[in-house]
């Protein structure tokens, strides 16, 4: 483990960290975070907790790529089944495991953050919180999988990115990250227990061809099209490929108005795609910079598309710089209104009067057409007629 630290730490793609792990006692965790694009992306190589050496490599949620390249050829390993899953559209929460002195600590982690925190624009680790509080099961689940690393998904109109949902905040277990060697296991091979709650399930492919697999992708890109003409319900799909032991690999499947490869071709980054990776800017880092976003961007996009973009892409910043600040407090004062009894689906007009007394009035109509969105009581096409 120590020479495959060491091997990562060679890369220009890592950052050093150190921060406390709220969720043990402030636990002081140092080391460095890997940023390549492959199973590596979010590992963490911890090398000393509370200033005692403590080296270990953990394993995070990977890089998901599509099954074909810029050009559009496809490249299919050699699968034995494929199983479809929803992917959903929010953010990625990690649970993970590291031994200090003998003793095993779970704590939680984004995508590339070493433990998930709140920030001055975003709320993640209070939702996260808020959402274990009142479901026990989550706990449960990770007890019951001690050798995987348990990827969730935390979704819903409180933490809006592109997709609409109903439901106000909801976690689903998305697959299992084996500790050991990275081995990634779909939602239904791992231990699973009452009450767990998973993304819908589409169905299998066994031993698919490749042809076969590429038509089977194109028919279910083609059907999310379809069911997405009126507004944005399906972010894509996940396709988990048992390429052999020990592993499974997967790919993603997307809808055609939210691919952003397909968008690349056109010259310019459409204004959704930037708000959407806005959003994920502010999920990777605590204090993110619009040069962040642009990082991000690279992943699918061209530097000279980029570069066509900028304009775009620095209006569009500084609408996430003060809508996240905006839905961070409002989240936090909705939650305190919840704390005090109030419920904003069943009295509107209380809950509303409860929150004005923690904003301007000009700021009001705002923060109602976030919560009442939020609350799936306002639908987005209404907004606008």
């Amino acid at each position: 483990m120590k020479e495959r630290a060491i091997e990562w730490l060679d890369t220009k793609e890592v950052s050093s960290f150190e921060c406390e792990d709220p969720f043990n006692n402030n636990n002081k965790l140092s080391g460095f975070m890997c940023t390549k694009p492959d199973h590596r992306y979010g590992a963490l190589v911890i090398f000393q907790v509370n200033d005692e050496p403590c080296e270990q490599v953990i394993f995070g949620t990977p890089k998901l790529h599509y099954p074909f390249d810029k050009q559009g050829t496809y490249h299919w390993p050699d699968i034995q089944e494929v199983r479809i899953w929803d992917k959903l559209d929010g953010t990625n929460i990690l649970a993970y495991r590291y031994i200090y002195k003998g003793q095993e600590f779970v704590t939680y982690k984004t995508r590339l953050t070493p433990v998930v925190k709140d920030s001055a624009l975003v709320s993640f680790r209070s939702m996260w919180i808020e959402y274990m509080s009142e479901n026990k099961w989550i706990k449960e689940l990770i007890d019951a999988n001690p050798d995987f690393n348990l990827s969730f998904e935390l979704f819903g109109s409180r933490n809006p990115i592109t997709v609409k949902y109903e439901v106000l905040l909801d976690v689903n277990l998305l697959f299992g990250v084996r500790r050991k060697d990275a081995a990634i296991k779909p939602p239904d091979q791992l231990m699973l227990i009452d009450k767990v709650r998973l993304p819908k399930w589409w169905g299998a492919i066994i031993i698919p061809t490749k042809e076969s697999l590429t038509e089977q992708y194109n028919k279910v890109r083609a059907s999310m099209s379809e069911k997405n003409q009126e507004d944005l319900f399906i972010e894509g799909m996940v396709l988990y490929a048992h390429v052999g032991e020990p592993s499974w690999r997967m790919f993603k499947c997307k809808p055609e108005e939210i691919e952003k490869i397909h968008w690349a071709a056109s010259g310019s980054i459409p204004i959704l795609i930037l708000k959407n990776t806005a959003v994920n800017a502010f999920e990777d880092k605590e204090n993110p910079t619009v040069e962040d976003l642009e990082t991000l961007l690279l992943e699918e996009f061209a530097q000279d598309i980029i570069n066509k973009s900028r304009i775009k892409i620095k209006k569009v910043w500084d609408w996430a710089n003060e809508h996240m600040l905006l839905v961070k407090n409002v989240n936090e004062m909705w939650l305190k209104a919840k704390w005090n009894g109030f419920d904003v689906t069943k009295d509107k007009n209380q809950t509303m009067r409860f929150l004005s007394n923690y904003f301007p009035k000009s700021m009001m109509s705002k923060v109602g057409t976030i919560v009442l969105k939020q609350a799936g009581l306002i639908k987005e096409k209404e907004k606008h007629r």
